[in-house]
């Protein structure tokens, strides 16, 4: 619902109706009328007056129909005009009023973050680095040395320990400038502690050219500029870092890289990067290779092609019931070349959208030796947790992150100095053991609550006497009842094509979706011409004469039993699948 801007203020529509916001419905709907009598456009008979007359009425209108709904007087009196522009669920205006209330708190909260996010976009990060190698040094022994388990315990220490801070503020459509801080030290060595301050200059000269600046205020005074172009089938950027008071002395690191689409008909991507660095005439060069693919064993519906390019989405789906039904997985290559650091990398990851799950694994092979790592990640709305292991030239590495509301906290865990390859493997038990269990205590009931929900939704819905698009598929029905009727005798009478039952609803055959088939055999019967009928699967069924979406956004499929040339047949359709009637294969032997 749209306020005029005149009614942004709080209890407004009060006002507009000369009411007390204790006012009864009683008292709402006499004073509407009284006020719609006099200010209706109808009864103006002064041109003069007409136009004022209009704009009053139309306050009145406005005011009545929010303040005579009780669910919306409620949001009103409680988040005033700003709760009226939002689009609340069905759902909740059948809960009692504190479950109302607690719901309207929740966006309160929310909104002013978004607010105060708007206003600064604040970011924060917390490091605290623990070397625990102590726990599984071996002693003389191939045995953990577990003589003195305090002992090990007391020379764990945090060895790293950083905080970094930033806000962005907006100085116009396409300028924003931003603070940085950062400050670090190690724990039991507070003189390497240091810190930096840097400010940043962001200039959006087109949609395509982007200008940074960045400038620390604190000694070293480095400057860092970057540009970059971006398209949709390239992406160019040249960054370099340099300190200027040893402009002279050292040439500034640079960094150039090319980025583009391989293939018109896939989401493949090619990279380049080379980096000069003072002192290394070959510098840092970096070839990858990135190929996504969505997937989707629910419904091809999840998949829209504009063009030449395929665009994956998962909103407001039921989904599966094990969560594993959807998402996108990825291959990358690479090849770095640089001195003794040169080496292969491969990764693979896959995320699973309706479990909001991201799991990766990455291998590096080089000069230095062999190094993986494995990462799970789990994302909610507000939060995120991941856990990764990592193992190569530094030693067993476990790392816990955790996000909240813009905010970062990293606990990166050395286990061993040294590339112990039987720790890793119980290490990497830990977390995928934790995975396990929290899909099974945690994600997958999650998921059928979701698909509960959803489908009650579409249920109520589907029962709504009120509903207007119902009444108008029940009427287009009753219409085509006659033709129906003329087809089948027909079509008996020969031998013909004859609907027996069409169902059209949703394709999953668990419980959450029982109650949301719709019966099409009346408008799939009088569809019948010549003993055939046929559809195109480019557009949704939902949109034949008489036909009816349950669920919508859910994977559906059309159920038909039919008797042709006296021999009964059955078949399902999914939803985008043309409908041909009849065929051998729809026999029933």
């Amino acid at each position: 619902m749209t306020l005029p801007e005149s009614i942004e203020q709080k209890d407004y529509l009060y006002a507009v109706l000369n009411l007390p916001n204790v006012a009864s419905q009683n008292e709402i709907r006499e004073r509407y009328r009284a006020l719609s009598v006099i200010f209706h456009p109808d009864k103006q008979h002064d041109e003069r007056t007409k136009d004022t007359a209009s704009s009053k009425f139309l306050e009145i209108q406005k005011a009545y129909e929010v303040l005579s709904d009780p669910f919306l007087r409620e949001v009103y009196d409680y988040l005033g005009p700003e709760g009226l522009k939002r689009q609340w669920p069905t759902e909740l205006r059948s809960k009692d009023s504190g479950e109302i209330k607690a719901e309207l708190n929740r966006w309160k909260f929310d909104r002013r973050h978004e607010v105060l996010e708007q206003l600064l976009r604040p970011r924060g990060s917390m490091t605290c680095a623990v070397d625990a190698s102590s726990l599984f040094a071996k002693g003389d022994g191939s045995r953990l040395d577990s003589s003195n388990v305090l002992d090990c315990m007391r020379r764990i220490k945090v060895s790293n320990f950083g905080v970094r801070h930033s806000v962005m503020k907006d100085l116009g459509p396409k300028t924003t400038i931003g603070l940085i801080g950062h400050a670090q030290s190690g724990a039991r060595d507070y003189t390497s502690s240091k810190g930096t301050l840097t400010g940043t200059l962001r200039h959006q000269f087109s949609p395509r050219f982007v200008l940074e600046l960045t400038a620390a205020f604190l000694n070293p005074h480095i400057i860092t500029a970057k540009t970059t172009y971006n398209d949709e089938e390239n992406a160019v950027s040249v960054q370099t870092n340099f300190i200027p008071v040893l402009w002279h002395i050292f040439p500034p690191l640079t960094t150039f890289s090319f980025g583009r689409r391989l293939f018109r008909d896939s989401l493949t991507q090619g990279s380049a990067a080379w980096t000069y660095t003072p002192g290394s005439p070959a510098g840092r060069l970096e070839l990858s290779v990135y190929s996504p693919k969505p997937f989707d064993l629910t419904s091809p519906e999840d998949f829209t092609h504009t063009g030449s390019r395929t665009n994956f989405f998962f909103n407001n789906r039921p989904g599966s019931t094990t969560g594993f039904a959807a998402g996108v997985q990825a291959w990358s290559y690479g090849l770095v070349l640089s001195g003794i650091d040169s080496c292969l990398t491969t990764e693979y990851s896959v995320s699973f959208v309706e479990l909001a799950v991201h799991l990766k694994a990455s291998v590096e092979l080089g000069l230095r030796g062999i190094a993986y790592l494995l990462t799970a990640k789990w994302s909610g709305e507000k939060s995120a947790f991941s856990t990764t292991v990592g193992v190569g030239n530094r030693g067993v590495i476990m790392r816990f992150e955790l996000w909240y509301l813009q905010q970062k906290w990293m606990l990166p865990i050395t286990l061993s100095p040294d590339n112990d390859q039987t720790l890793a493997l119980y290490t990497a038990v830990i977390p995928s053991t934790a995975l396990a269990l929290g899909y099974h205590f945690f994600l997958k009931p999650r998921r059928r609550v979701q698909r509960a929900r959803y489908f009650d939704s579409a249920r109520r819905a589907l029962k709504d006497e009120k509903s207007e698009l119902k009444r108008e598929i029940e009427n287009t029905t009753l219409l085509l009842q006659d033709p129906a009727r003329r087809h089948m005798e027909s079509e008996r009478a020969k031998g013909g094509l004859v609907i027996l039952e069409a169902i059209y609803g949703p394709t999953c055959p668990d419980i959450e979706a029982t109650g949301l088939d719709v019966d099409v055999t009346v408008p799939l019967q009088a569809l019948v011409h010549n003993s055939q009928v046929y559809v195109s699967g480019r557009l949704p069924k939902s949109g034949i004469q008489g036909f009816y979406d349950p669920a919508p956004a859910a994977p559906k499929s059309l159920r038909v039993r039919y008797m042709f040339r006296d021999r009964m047949h059955y078949t399902e359709i999914p939803e985008l699948v043309p409908i041909v009637l009849p065929l051998r294969d729809h026999l029933v032997m």
